[in-house]
């Protein structure tokens, strides 16, 4: 399949790269540097371009079967980096008649709020606000599409190798607050064969 990979510089993005790869996928990387993920070399095309720039998103998305959307901030500050740059991938799939959308998440937004302990809830709430503000918006413009989204809602992102065992679905409670980038980005993968998971938000988890 050809894939394009928003996000793909992030810890998430580069898991789902390497192993779409690794699949026999044709994988096009939406970066700002250029010459970011250059260690991959010729196996991976690079659009580079910022997310509010339309003709570079354009590129990216043109003629790709799926679209995967791992976009993140680096930092606690106030930012909507995650809606608008969903909202302009959104807009660009339409004007391309792309249709397979997955974005990545997180565990306790939407209607999976209920899932988290106390505990995570103040965390949630206190320290992570405006991330969370961010995704429940993003979640929100992703429903409304009309496009066939996966939602992804990982609890809690760790960089450990990928095992493949994992647990997944709606609203279900987290067995520890830690999953794999690299089990992510191989429930994304699977599904992308599997059709099952089509206009649904789903947790993954230990």
């Amino acid at each position: 399949m050809k894939l394009a990979v928003f996000g793909a510089t992030g810890g998430t993005g580069i898991e789902i790269v390497k192993q779409a790869i690794e699949r026999g996928h044709s994988v096009t990387a939406f970066v700002r540097n250029p010459a970011a993920l250059s260690e991959m070399g010729d196996a991976l095309m690079r659009i580079s371009g910022d997310i509010h720039d339309s003709a570079s998103v354009e590129q990216a998305v043109q003629g790709q079967d799926a679209v995967i959307c791992a976009l993140g901030a680096r930092d606690l500050k106030k930012t909507m980096v995650r809606t608008e740059g969903t909202l302009k991938i959104i807009e660009t799939m339409k004007k391309k008649n792309v249709r397979r959308l997955f974005v990545v998440s997180a565990m306790g937004v939407g209607d999976s709020w209920d899932s988290l302990s106390l505990i995570n809830k103040s965390f949630f709430a206190i320290l992570l606000k405006s991330a969370r503000e961010d995704h429940e918006a993003q979640e929100a413009a992703v429903k409304a599409s009309g496009l066939d989204w996966t939602i992804i809602r990982p609890s809690g992102l760790v960089s450990t190798p990928r095992t493949g065992v994992y647990k997944f679905g709606e609203n279900i409670r987290a067995k520890t607050s830690q999953i794999s980038r690299a089990d992510v980005a191989d429930l994304i993968l699977n599904e992308l064969e599997d059709h099952t998971l089509v206009h649904k938000a789903v947790t993954i988890t230990n």
